[in-house]
């Protein structure tokens, strides 16, 4: 049953002076003329097209029939003007794009083709086992040592000397050192011979300034006493007439003086224990310094004495 014009100029809220079925027709003319520029989810406000999905609004194609007496609105709703067939090229277009983009999109089939392919990748790379990265390894120590004897008996005392003078780079080492280093590298003994004294004569090879050096060191830095720097000095290759020169730099009293400082070193950590703890931890440390038992106790006893 159509609609009454006074109720719809009350639900428009058009004044009295206003026809609503001249607004129909004014409707109906600019829809012929332009077609309908609204989108299509404004159309319709009191019919509710299950189309639009939303009520269908006064003046559209839905209602003009009933205010011009035809069907012209059910002709002008059936042909769309050039916006509204735009729209729904428009449509079709972003309904696509919604399929693309959450359903089975191209996109989303071409992004996992190209995760599947580089998982493929991965999965065809061999995983190498342990026996199979020692041979590679064993492989390349042996072509390294192969340029390593093409060179040596190509020129073995330029050889021996480029051994050497990269072990000094690194650090100051003894002769007995560099002895053993070039042994490793499969030289000759002729060869250690002629680059040793070649290198001791122009004073890159000195055991007698090397174990003052490794003395100074050894006491200042790990406070040893004479009996374990002999034996680091014996460890290091160095002959016992030139160690015994060598500790001659360490006397008594530069030897109780280190120990001293030592044990009250270690007192600070120890503040809070009793004195029978405290006497055997400063022992065993002093005594694996190398010192004697009859200083290790005088040094304890003035220690503990100062403590107190």
């Amino acid at each position: 049953m159509p609609s009454r014009p006074d109720d719809v100029r009350q639900s428009l809220g058009l004044p009295d002076f206003v026809d609503p079925v001249d607004v129909g027709e004014a409707s109906l003319a600019a829809s012929q003329t332009w077609g309908d520029e609204r989108p299509a989810t404004a159309r319709g406000l009191s019919t509710g097209d299950p189309a639009a999905g939303v009520a269908r609004p006064f003046g559209s194609a839905g209602h003009e029939s009933r205010f011009a007496g035809d069907d012209s609105g059910d002709n002008a709703s059936a042909r769309p003007g050039r916006a509204g067939r735009r729209r729904q090229g428009r449509g079709g277009s972003s309904s696509g794009f919604g399929q693309s983009s959450f359903g089975t999109s191209s996109f989303g089939a071409s992004s996992s083709g190209v995760g599947a392919r580089s998982g493929a990748k991965r999965k065809a790379k061999k995983q190498l086992t342990w026996a199979e990265k020692a041979e590679r390894r064993e492989k390349r120590a042996a072509a390294r040592r192969e340029a390593e004897a093409a060179e040596r008996e190509k020129d073995p005392i330029g050889y021996a000397r480029e051994i050497v003078l990269t072990q000094l780079t690194a650090m100051p080492r003894s002769r007995s050192q560099l002895a053993d280093k070039l042994r490793e590298k499969e030289v000759s003994e002729d060869v250690i011979d002629v680059v040793l004294d070649r290198m001791e004569d122009v004073g890159l090879v000195d055991d007698e300034a090397y174990a003052a050096m490794l003395v100074r060191s050894k006491l200042a830095s790990r406070g040893l006493a004479r009996r374990a720097l002999r034996q680091e000095l014996k460890r290091k290759g160095i002959d016992d007439d030139l160690a015994t020169v060598a500790l001659e730099q360490v006397d008594d009293d530069v030897e109780r003086e280190h120990a001293l400082v030592l044990a009250r070193k270690k007192m600070v950590t120890m503040s809070r224990l009793d004195e029978p703890t405290q006497k055997r931890r400063l022992a065993g440390l002093l005594a694996r310094k190398g010192y004697s038992g009859e200083l290790v106790w005088s040094v304890i006893r003035q220690v503990q004495e100062e403590a107190s």
